[in-house]
């Protein structure tokens, strides 16, 4: 998703779904089709074919492994693409071989891709220390943003994948992040509800800190939504109290939230699997009950 001239509309061309073909993948399906026919964009559908497959052969069969790979994963493609025929979105397989992540970003660059979505699998799927893992690196690492389909949208909400409400949290103000904009044009593109959530640790919460933290939002609205949009209707402010990511989770939990969309650092997988505990983003992605939409 690139920003176009206006200050909150973003423009998503090609989006990338990236599948092993396991029932996460095909959670995330639905969200990758449902975007992709409202921008009107170009879906890839990538699968890799690790190197891993043919570790534990000899090398005269590694060849006879790799193309047994490639055939299973053409037919089940044809799953994929059927789908996206069915819901009048352009598609594109990309099926490769190597090492997942790396051929990843080779796809992304070589097909200017706007947006990757990816699924997890089960609550081992996306976890600490579990490096290697090729939806942590792609969270981790890529250069546009992700939307994670999480463990828990696929157990509470696979079959809803409309987009009414939106969590935007909120950290500074003013707001110099880029997903403010993706929050904003999201939340335009569907006629949605947008709230913004303010969260502060270590407070006692009352009707006069509400107040005081609720200024400057007010501020941040003026930064980033046009006054003549009706959107202005549609965004209210929810502060939160205590860690931010229990916080944000609650949030989301509690009113129906659709998707949360999150500005995240740029941070080695392995640098993060040495942390005492799972950073904010991390630990939303895991644990969101929606997908989880993160900028850089």
């Amino acid at each position: 998703m690139k920003p176009l001239d206006s200050k909150n509309h973003i423009e998503l061309r090609s989006i990338l779904l990236a599948t092993d073909f396991f029932p996460a993948s095909e959670v995330a399906l639905p969200h990758a089709l449902r975007i992709a026919s409202q921008y009107g964009s170009k879906l890839y559908i990538a699968h890799v074919i690790s190197p891993d497959v043919t570790d534990v052969v000899s090398p005269d069969s590694t060849e006879t492994m790799v193309q047994g790979a490639r055939r299973l994963a053409q037919q089940k493609m044809e799953h994929l693409l059927s789908a996206a025929g069915q819901a009048g979105v352009s598609c594109q397989p990309l099926i490769r071989e190597g090492v997942i992540w790396d051929v990843l970003q080779d796809m992304i660059h070589e097909n200017g891709i706007d947006l990757i979505v990816v699924g997890t699998h089960g609550r081992r799927g996306l976890r600490k220390l579990l490096l290697g893992s090729v939806t942590e690196e792609v969270f981790r690492l890529a250069s546009c943003p992700v939307l994670t389909v999480g463990p828990r949208t696929s157990e509470t909400r696979s079959k809803d994948v409309g987009l009414s409400h939106i969590l935007y949290p909120l950290e500074f103000v003013p707001d110099l992040s880029d997903a403010a904009a993706y929050a904003v044009s999201l939340a335009e593109e569907y006629h949605a509800k947008l709230t913004l959530m303010r969260v502060l640790d270590h407070v006692v919460p009352s009707s006069e800190l509400k107040a005081a933290v609720e200024e400057p939002v007010r501020h941040w609205m003026d930064d980033h939504i046009p006054t003549e949009s009706d959107l202005r209707k549609r965004t209210c402010f929810e502060p939160g109290f205590g860690p931010t990511a229990e916080a944000i989770l609650k949030f989301a939990g509690d009113r129906d939230v659709n998707l949360i969309v999150m500005s995240v650092r740029r941070l080695d997988p392995v640098m993060a699997a040495h942390f005492d505990k799972p950073d904010t983003g991390y630990a939303v992605v895991r644990n969101a009950p929606c997908p989880v939409l993160t900028v850089r």
